[in-house]
């Protein structure tokens, strides 16, 4: 009996043994699983500096919760763009950051401070697919820099759409609009929505100007990149500026700066472009108007053809000690999680995924019933060649060219000519200043 205990009390030191040799050593060695891998090393705490331009405070809040929630190891240290807190106010505090936000209008800011590095080595690391950005992204942000390196990640669309007032269409016994439709048939619908009733003028139709120019759907360059002037004195760009200027040129449509006030709170204007309105459009509803929105119409001939991509970005800046941590918290930015969370919104997802498009809008119920799918039909056409002088030109154009052709100081080929001469003449002063 004696024996049989000393065997099976050798046999079970011989099992514990073993054990240990498979499990955790006395100097610590990770613990393996039952296939024999290591299992994953908790992940050390790390506090990312985050500078962001580009949400208000009350969203980055959010996200930051979400991060901290989603990786309890990770702490984001938020810079927020502000007085006493720009990019430049932060630099020469010495801080050094890890991640930046940024809208489009910040992608030279970005390029001349250095606060981008290649993600390609992150984006294989760390398993991201980058077939998740729909259609056009991709090439797009590879587009910026060259040699189609990887130094931004978009996170949100600014698609656009024609949001159109029911209320005046159904005075004037109009037709509404529909998807797929040409700026011709636009331009007809606004000539009879363009009258005066019981001593208030209606207008058929105003944009943003900047917007559309920014994004305009031609794929039309603003600057030369090899010689740093003017690209806007073209065959093509006069085509532009007489497509989308004759909207001010009948009587009672005029050029009313950026059109949405008298859109939203007068109401006397059918339909509108421009950037999203979705955060005023309860507001005027709130007063009466019956509205709806279909597709951003295109140009007879053009009309597979969708806008420039206009789109806030992620970058991780050289300075940056937790690079892997940084593309951590952009991935999970990226992720269904929070694209759905920011889609239910009404902010345009930079995903394809088909479970986060179809809620988009589902938490505001000023889009109930309407075509949410209108923004989904904004595409994004083939990337122009972008300069740092790009805004100067955008600017520029508008100013002289589109508002002095609308309103008829200058003819057609002075507009072109003026505002040509006009972005030479800035762009030579901004080279002179940076020298």
């Amino acid at each position: 009996m004696n024996r049989l205990k000393s065997s099976m009390m050798l046999l079970l030191m011989i099992a514990i043994l073993s054990a240990c040799g498979k499990g955790e050593s006395a100097t610590g060695a990770a613990d393996k699983g039952d296939k024999g891998q290591p299992a994953e090393v908790p992940p050390k705490p790390a506090t990312l500096n985050f500078f962001y331009n580009g949400y208000s405070k009350q969203l980055v809040e959010e996200l930051q919760q979400k991060v901290e929630a989603k990786y309890p190891h990770i702490k984001l240290n938020m810079i927020i763009h502000g007085k006493g807190s720009t990019i430049e106010d932060t630099l020469a505090a010495g801080t050094n950051l890890d991640l930046v936000a940024f809208s489009a209008g910040g992608l030279f800011t970005v390029i001349d401070l250095q606060l981008a590095t290649d993600m390609t080595d992150l984006v294989k690391r760390h398993n991201f697919d980058l077939n998740r950005f729909s259609p056009s992204v991709l090439e797009t942000i590879k587009s910026y820099y060259e040699g189609g390196k990887l130094m931004i990640m978009p996170y949100e669309l600014n698609n656009n759409v024609l949001y159109y007032n029911k209320n005046i269409f159904d005075r004037f016994g109009v037709a509404y609009p529909k998807d797929g439709m040409t700026w011709n048939e636009v331009y007809e619908m606004a000539k009879k929505l363009t009258r005066v009733d019981n001593g208030v003028q209606y207008e058929g139709f105003q944009y943003n100007h900047l917007n559309l120019v920014y994004k305009n759907q031609m794929a039309l360059p603003f600057v030369d990149p090899k010689t740093n002037k003017a690209a806007i004195n073209t065959d093509q760009w006069r085509k532009w500026l007489e497509q989308m200027t004759r909207f001010y040129q009948f009587d009672g449509n005029h050029l009313i700066g950026y059109g949405d006030g008298v859109f939203i709170r007068r109401q006397e204007v059918a339909m509108y472009t421009g950037p999203s309105l979705l955060d005023q459009l309860p507001d005027a509803v709130s007063k009466g108007m019956e509205w709806d929105m279909v597709s951003l119409p295109r140009f007879d001939g053009m009309e597979s053809i969708g806008s420039q991509m206009n789109a806030p970005f992620y970058a991780i800046p050289p300075t940056s000690t937790n690079r892997d941590e940084a593309f951590r918290v952009i991935a999970y930015l990226l992720s269904d999680e929070i694209q759905g969370a920011n889609a239910r919104k009404g902010r345009v997802p930079v995903v394809k995924s088909e479970s986060v498009v179809k809620d988009f809008g589902v938490d505001l119920p000023v889009l109930k019933g309407k075509n949410t799918a209108a923004f989904f039909k904004d595409t994004i056409g083939k990337p122009i060649t972008v300069t740092r002088y790009d805004g100067i030109a955008r600017s520029t154009f508008t100013e002289v060219a589109v508002d002095g052709y609308s309103k008829g100081k200058l003819d057609v080929a002075a507009a072109l000519r003026t505002a040509e001469e006009e972005i030479n003449k800035k762009i030579a002063e901004a080279q002179k200043n940076a020298k």
